[in-house]
């Protein structure tokens, strides 16, 4: 004989609402591009939550990747001083 669950099904559907209400997330709309002549209509991609997490992360952290090309600039700039600088030395003798 198999032994019967505790849960009750009050618990379950609890989970799941609250579920519900933690997943909520806003979604915007494109105007549909018209359509060409001799196609058929094609429908609005809708997007994904990672797609739309994707572009929202992007829209937050733009800015980063101007500050990572000016480091990578200030270290190769830093780079080709020390190397002129080695060269300069050694041919001076110092």
């Amino acid at each position: 004989m198999t032994k019967k669950s505790n849960r009750s099904k009050a618990k379950s559907s609890a989970k799941t609402t609250a579920k519900e209400t933690t997943n909520d997330i806003v979604t915007t709309e494109t105007a549909p591009a018209p359509p060409l002549p001799g196609t058929r209509a094609s429908r609005a991609a809708k997007l994904s939550r990672s797609q739309i997490a994707a572009e929202r992360i992007e829209e937050e952290y733009a800015y980063i990747a101007n500050d990572l090309r000016r480091v990578f600039l200030l270290a190769g700039a830093i780079f080709a001083l020390l190397i002129v600088l080695n060269i300069v030395i050694s041919r001076a003798g110092i």
